[in-house]
């Protein structure tokens, strides 16, 4: 006969979701997903997950039946299992732990399975705690051997303290983010910044919520180490077609890299050019009063790509007027930004170290979004001979 206990556990159902290597090129991960089986035996969502009144005791109890469940399918393989874990759920581990063990570390110990197989997902749900106090939970977790990933990092309840204070393993992006990053191409910098942030941390991009092949492009073009979403495999049991899946993701990735190959191979075409042309101008300076006096006219009929020219000293302080394109042969002379400095542009101190390499040609910068003239800007940028910088930005198509 069965207890109340036993009979309320098998009213759980984790399915797991296959999360796909771009490294090692196939699946390595599942994330564990609750379900609850209704009266008529079909699964519906857990309620207890949307409700915020919860507590996190009562959380951890279906967590914890749900990871026995979710350990025991996992026991025979070697994939790695994502579970999720709410801020609060984190504090109740870190206070129940004897002797240094947590009661997560001594469940999964109890299936025989390295705890370095188990990623702790903490979810973006605020906590009641500090973020010091999450950190310090987080901190026993990984010393225990857990991994630890970050979830839904970009969207409107996450924040970069938490992001800085758990320097998690991983770091996923949510289905949100990613979308409005295809839909607003405004969204590609968050994205880059984020990029720029796991590596500074030593992290891995994860992208969940996958859907089409649109999205997988982002995704890889992010940084994206990790996939996870419909497009590879929707949450089922754990009976999932590996070769499938890398048969459906490995030639999209193929078909993505050549593609990017050839859009390198067109972009250093283009740099070329717009060098070769550059090297026809006379980069002459004029010293007036506090100002220096270029040939703006001979930048601008150079290329229609062209949209700004520019001169800064050494420190990065503009001297000479901002020349804006206006038409495809008239530009401004702007000289309100006299003395600006742009030494905290991305790429002004690429340019000083690229001009340390090579003083003798013209230098350019990666790419990045301009919001006035919402397009991709590049900046090549040289030294003359009187030590002035001069700058020239060029739209992309």
């Amino acid at each position: 006969m069965q207890t109340l206990e036993s009979m309320q556990v098998n009213h759980y159902v984790p399915l797991f979701q296959p999360i796909f290597s771009v490294e090692e090129q196939t699946v390595v991960a599942y994330e564990s997903l609750g379900r609850k089986r209704d009266e008529t035996g079909n699964l519906v969502s857990i309620p207890e997950f949307s409700d915020p009144h919860v507590s996190a005791l009562r959380m951890s109890l279906i967590d914890r039946q749900l990871l026995g469940l979710a350990l025991a399918k996992i026991q025979t393989t070697n994939d790695l299992l994502f579970v999720n874990m709410s801020p609060d759920q984190v504090i109740l581990e870190y206070e129940e732990s004897r002797s240094n063990t947590l009661p997560i570390s001594d469940l999964v110990n109890s299936y025989g399975i390295p705890l370095n197989r188990i990623v702790i997902e903490i979810t973006e749900k605020s906590g009641s705690y500090g973020t010091d106090v999450l950190a310090a939970g987080v901190e026993l977790l990984r010393e225990q051997g857990f991994g630890i990933a970050l979830d839904d990092v970009g969207s409107e309840s996450s924040n970069l303290e938490r992001l800085g204070a758990i320097k998690p393993d991983i770091i996923k992006i949510d289905l949100n983010l990613l979308k409005k990053s295809i839909e607003k191409r405004e969204y590609q910098s968050i994205l880059e910044y984020l990029k720029q942030i796991s590596l500074s941390i030593g992290s891995q991009l994860l992208f969940e919520g996958i859907e089409t092949e649109e999205e997988l492009y982002r995704a890889i073009s992010s940084g994206a180490s990790l996939l996870q979403g419909y497009f590879l495999g929707r949450p089922s049991d754990l009976a999932h077609d590996k070769q499938g899946i890398c048969d459906t993701v490995v030639p999209h990735l193929q078909l993505y890299h050549e593609k990017k190959r050839k859009e390198v191979a067109s972009e250093i075409e283009f740099e070329k050019q717009i060098k070769s042309k550059l090297n026809t101008i006379n980069l002459k300076t004029i010293k007036l009063d506090n100002r220096v006096i270029i040939d703006p006219n001979s930048f601008f009929k150079l290329d229609t790509h062209v949209k700004r020219v520019y001169v800064t000293d050494w420190l990065g302080t503009q001297v000479s007027p901002y020349y804006e394109r206006t038409s495809e042969m008239g530009f401004n002379e702007n000289l309100l930004l006299i003395q600006k400095n742009w030494s905290y542009m991305p790429f002004f101190y690429k340019h000083v170290k690229q001009v340390f390499r090579d003083s003798e040609n013209w230098q350019v910068s990666d790419p990045y979004w301009d919001k006035e003239l919402k397009k991709n800007v590049i900046v090549f940028s040289r030294v003359n001979e009187m030590g002035y910088s001069f700058f020239v930005d060029l739209a992309l198509d």
